[in-house]
Formats: structure tokens, sequence, C-alpha cells
């Protein structure tokens, strides 16, 4: 229910169906040579997934939005980036581009 998950969450579990969520393995820097389809680049140490709740669409995007051009002059971050999985947490896709222009619409955020 909103906040910061180190290494993301997936929806349910390769080796236990019982289980709803579990570690991403995906994006998880702990693991990266142990899993040949990794998407954690060399050079990370470090992933977190922002989880956003919102009471619309339109304002989740906006605070996607305005979260990724503020994580984005964070110093040290390499790569912004969203997981699809694949409508198993709601029927909404968000475009992270379209929703740094929605946040660029409130202005005083560049």
């Amino acid at each position: 229910p909103g906040g910061i998950v180190r290494s993301g969450s997936k929806v349910g579990s390769l080796k236990y169906p019982k289980l709803g969520a579990t570690t991403n393995h995906l994006f998880c820097p702990a693991i990266r040579d142990k899993v040949p389809d990794t998407l954690v680049p060399p050079d990370v140490k470090c992933v977190y997934e922002i989880v956003i709740n919102g009471l619309s669409v339109k304002a989740v995007e906006t605070a996607m939005g305005a979260g990724i051009i503020g994580a984005s002059k964070v110093k040290g971050v390499k790569k912004i980036t969203a997981a699809n999985y694949g409508g198993k947490l709601g029927p909404y896709k968000m475009n992270l581009y379209d929703a740094i222009e929605k946040a660029k619409e409130l202005g005083d955020i560049s």
C-alpha cells in the first residue's frame, strides 16, 4: 500500500505457487549473476521499486511523473524504468514519458 520496496516485487512466485508476491528476480542486484535474463546493469548495486497509490489514474500518473523528474536529478541514479505485470495488478498501463509530461503541466517541475 504505497512506499518503497527494495529490489522490486512481482506477482506470484517461480517456485511457490501459493505466495502472492515475491522478489522480482529480474531486478535483484544480489543474484544478478545467477539470472540469465537480469535487467540490472553491471554497475548498479541497488534497485528500488516505488509504489504509488492514488484516488485516480490521473493522480497516480502525475505523481509518477513528478517522482521520475525528482529521481532523475539524484546523483548516482543510473536508470528509471517500469515493470509490467501483465494486467495482474489492475487494468491500467501508464507510459513513463506521458507521466512526465503530465507532471510538467503542473508547473514548477522541470
